[in-house]
């Protein structure tokens, strides 16, 4: 994949770019996130370069990453959506998850990604919507950055309110404040050499540092069972 890196303020140029060709579109404020208004309803938009996820087993792999920033508090509290598109600078696409879920993991934990196929970006050409699967189950849209106005005129219908299945999915694997399952790809890669070679407290130390602050009321016992519900 073409490791180009696009800076945060010129992202930001490349969304007005397209988005004011149409009469509909207002630009609010910021950078990365950015307020605009589309058909007079408001909307977040945070774009980050897609780049390798580094998977041995499926390098074509590619991943855009939510970082914490305090700003996505108040956002996440907001009623406004928040739309999170990857960039991929060669084909000149973006990849745009369910909004729900992804407000809904803002702040998450130090760094959130969300993933796509570097054959699906490829396989984008003007005009079309490209709807893909991915084994976590997530179903994001790809699109030609040009197409943009089009994707804005119809982002409610990608992502319905009724299409919430993987926040209902994350609610179940959370139980009274504990954490019932490990379901992030990037950790789970972390953990599985550790367990393999059976450094099994330094795996032990990874999960408490990744989701220590955000469980609290996990014990001991309750992070080894994480460790042993990992699919192999």
């Amino acid at each position: 994949m073409n490791t180009n890196k696009i800076y945060p303020e010129t992202l930001l140029l490349l969304i007005k770019e397209v988005m004011e060709e149409s009469t509909d579109f207002l630009y609010i404020k910021g950078v990365q996130p950015f307020l605009i208004s589309f058909k007079n309803k408001e909307y977040y938009i945070y774009v980050k370069n897609l780049s390798s996820a580094y998977f041995k087993d499926r390098p074509d792999t590619t991943r855009a990453q939510l970082p914490i920033k305090e700003e996505f508090d108040r956002i996440k509290n907001s009623p406004t959506p928040f739309i999170f598109l990857g960039y991929d600078y060669t084909n000149d696409v973006l990849v745009c998850w369910n909004f729900h879920t992804v407000k809904e993991r803002l702040n998450e934990k130090k760094s959130v990604s969300f993933y796509s196929r570097q054959f699906f970006q490829d396989e984008v050409f003007s005009g079309s919507f490209l709807r893909k699967r991915l084994k976590n189950g997530d179903e994001p849209i790809l699109f030609k950055r040009k197409d943009l106005i089009d994707f804005f005129n119809q982002v409610e219908t990608f992502f319905p309110i009724g299409d919430v299945s993987n926040i209902e999915e994350r609610k179940s694997i959370i139980s009274e404040g504990k954490l019932l399952e490990i379901t992030d790809v990037d950790v789970i890669a972390q953990l599985k050499p550790l367990i393999k070679t059976k450094h099994i407290l330094k795996a032990l130390r990874v999960l408490s540092d990744i989701y220590g602050k955000q469980f609290p009321n996990m014990k001991l016992k309750d992070w080894q069972n994480l460790i042993k519900k990992i699919n192999w």
